[in-house]
């Protein structure tokens, strides 16, 4: 039996054919970051009604020393950010240096707090003082049926 034939549309020939380019990152091509920098600078700067704006030799140093995140995305971000917070037109180092990538952890909050087994058991305690000693209140309390109550209680010595 003959196979039915189906031509190929254009559009799903341009997507059969495809041919994958290997660019090596951002941080690999120096000048190619600065010379995308002074792009999204223009283009950043025309958006939002800036004066043409200018990169400083120490913003340049930081554009190819930097591994942007999300490499061309990372660096677009940034510079625009840079662009609206420049003054004058003059991106600085300063202004362009990504963001630390996590923020600082509240001073005095350790990690033993937030141990789940001892809010497990603070809980259960709550509810069974709140319910007197009483299992079965407790349990409904909790959304707990009372036998897993029992063996969460067991667990925790109480």
């Amino acid at each position: 039996m003959p196979r039915p034939y189906f031509p190929l549309t254009p559009a799903l020939r341009r997507r059969l054919c495809t041919v994958e380019v290997s660019v090596p990152p951002l941080a690999a091509r120096e000048d190619d970051a600065v010379l995308l920098a002074r792009h999204f600078a223009r283009l950043a700067a025309d958006r939002f009604g800036q004066p043409k704006p200018m990169l400083s030799e120490a913003a340049v140093a930081t554009i190819r020393a930097t591994m942007w995140p999300d490499n061309v995305r990372g660096l677009a971000l940034a510079v625009e950010r840079a662009v609206l917070l420049s003054e004058g037109g003059i991106i600085d180092a300063a202004i362009l240096a990504p963001p630390p990538d996590e923020a600082p952890i509240a001073a005095g909050v350790s990690e033993a707090a937030f141990d789940l087994t001892d809010a497990e058991r603070t809980l259960i305690q709550a509810a069974l003082r709140e319910h007197r000693h009483n299992v079965t209140h407790a349990a409904a309390a909790l959304g707990l049926s009372r036998g897993a109550l029992y063996r969460r209680m067991a667990r925790h010595g109480l």
